[in-house]
């Protein structure tokens, strides 16, 4: 049986529905695929034929990269996945998912025609802001944040897919503590009842937040 879905945010206004279109819509696939993978159980019980975890990353990570793009579309900055190349040029920060900088690169890999994949490599002076996307979120990567530090980088946000109702306001003191903007989820689970839980304040307040933040 399909897990049941329950609704908490009030009526929203027109242009607040259209902001958020493409995380609801990202919300709901995902939700179909987490609870309906695609396994198959074998002699031996175990399951197999489940979607590659670095696929469902970078599905995520990637939808969040075109909602950020077009939320901020009023500004003069792009939204990448990449890296970022410290002032002297000679190492790279760990990868980042989301990448909020001034336009232009040094290079991007892949980013021809129908590209497979568009990695840019961007200068630390160049950035704004950067966006670390999690699946699944039980705990908060405490060095994240730090190591992004020596590239210049003061403003990481966290944004997840879904974590337990019961965890979320530990979880987002965690992030915190870590030195992230904040953490936002586009759904979170009711361990006890497996009710879901949609929040479009959580998905308005993610925008309106990154949007303040790199636009000053």
């Amino acid at each position: 049986m399909p897990q049941k879905i329950k609704y908490r945010s009030a009526r929203l206004p027109v242009g607040a529905n259209l902001r958020i279109e493409q995380l609801v819509g990202l919300r709901e696939e995902l939700q179909i695929l987490r609870h309906h993978p695609p396994l198959i159980k074998r002699s031996d019980g175990k399951y197999e034929g489940d979607i590659l975890g670095f696929v469902k990353g970078l599905r995520l990570s990637a939808r969040v990269i075109y909602f950020l793009r077009e939320r901020l579309s009023s500004t003069d900055l792009e939204v990448s996945w990449g890296h970022i190349l410290d002032q002297e040029e000679r190492s790279c920060s760990p990868e980042c998912d989301v990448v909020i900088h001034k336009k232009g690169y040094v290079r991007r890999w892949n980013g021809n025609n129908e590209p497979i994949m568009e990695f840019k490599f961007v200068e630390a002076i160049s950035v704004r802001a950067v966006v670390s996307c999690k699946s699944k979120l039980t705990d908060i990567d405490k060095d994240y944040p730090s190591s992004l530090k020596k590239y210049g980088v003061k403003k990481v946000f966290l944004f997840a897919e879904c974590c337990a109702e019961s965890r979320l306001q530990s979880l987002k003191l965690k992030a915190s503590r870590a030195g992230y903007k904040g953490l936002w989820f586009l759904y979170s689970v009711v361990n006890s009842t497996g009710f879901i839980k949609n929040d479009e304040s959580e998905l308005i307040n993610f925008g309106d937040e990154v949007f303040k933040s790199v636009s000053r």
